[in-house]
């Protein structure tokens, strides 16, 4: 076996266990919603994680420190609005239903280079693209009769995710992981206080408006779980990208929604109906496509 054969499936290894990881976490954030609100949950989880990827920034000898501030910046807060809107439909909905809106990134990723940087779009690509939200629509299943915001916010979370990934590619190829996740935990953690100061002006009962309260032990725990499996998981998956092809690794990412799916019925007992199943099949193939659509372009590009 070739050492390229070697690296690409070590990283296609630790995408694996990266979103073995993310997804098992995540479903514990239903847990956390019985002990706390949303933007508390997120202040300590940025107290937790901070401190470990700095730790983890030294013993791996990687710079923690920004080369270009505002593209940073930038990049940050368009991942960490997409992750605290996933965050607050975990409150609501199981991870693998979740997962289906978040991980419609690449379509939006493919929309959003066409819109901004002049991207071509093939006929292929619209059919990936109409293909994955079809099967994001089988996961989420929204019903007419009952449609809200709230039904529609993973898919804003992807969006807003895609679009911080683009920015990464973009405007911040040269920063290093670590830095990376500082500046998204870092947004997410005084965003996070901002919002503290208006749910204490204006409480409500959802996971998404409910004040500061008094911290339990159960609630510490939790967080501190979280935590500490985010962090695990960025740097596997930021190895993997280091080491494998992104387009391949981006298709092994996709494994989220099965190990979702995996969790919440192992742990809660909720099974995944025979459409969404069909869904994320869907989300996945036109997954694969569009990442096997990049290669071709990126080998055509270099030949």
């Amino acid at each position: 076996m070739t050492m390229t054969a070697n690296t690409n499936l070590q990283a296609a290894a630790l995408a694996l266990a990266a979103s073995a990881i993310l997804s098992l976490i995540d479903n514990f954030v239903a847990s956390v919603a019985e002990e706390a609100g949303l933007w508390q949950f997120q202040i300590f989880r940025t107290l937790f994680a901070l401190p470990l990827l700095v730790l983890l920034g030294r013993a791996l000898r990687v710079s923690v420190r920004p080369k270009r501030w505002g593209r940073l910046t930038l990049r940050s807060v368009a991942v960490s609005a997409g992750l605290l809107l996933y965050f607050a439909s975990l409150g609501t909905m199981p991870v693998a239903q979740a997962g289906a809106g978040l991980f419609s990134a690449p379509i939006w990723v493919l929309l959003l280079s066409a819109a901004f940087f002049g991207a071509r779009i093939g006929g292929l690509h619209v059919l990936a693209v109409l293909c994955g939200f079809g099967g994001a629509l089988m996961v989420l299943q929204p019903d007419p009769a009952a449609l809200s915001a709230m039904t529609f916010l993973p898919l804003a979370a992807g969006a807003l995710y895609g679009f911080g990934m683009l920015l990464t590619r973009e405007i911040c190829a040269d920063e290093s992981p670590a830095a990376l996740a500082i500046g998204i935990f870092s947004i997410i953690g005084l965003f996070s206080l901002g919002m503290v100061g208006v749910t204490a002006l204006a409480p409500g009962e959802t996971f998404l408006t409910r004040p500061w309260v008094p911290v339990t032990p159960r609630f510490l725990w939790l967080t501190l779980f979280q935590a500490a499996g985010a962090v695990i998981a960025v740097t596997l998956i930021a190895q993997a990208y280091r080491i494998g092809r992104p387009a391949q690794v981006a298709v092994f990412e996709y494994s989220f929604l099965v190990f979702a799916a995996f969790w919440g019925l192992a742990l809660w007992g909720i099974a995944t109906d025979a459409v969404s199943w069909i869904g994320v099949a869907i989300i996945i193939t036109s997954g694969v496509l569009i990442a096997g659509l990049h290669l071709t372009a990126h080998k055509s590009r270099t030949a």
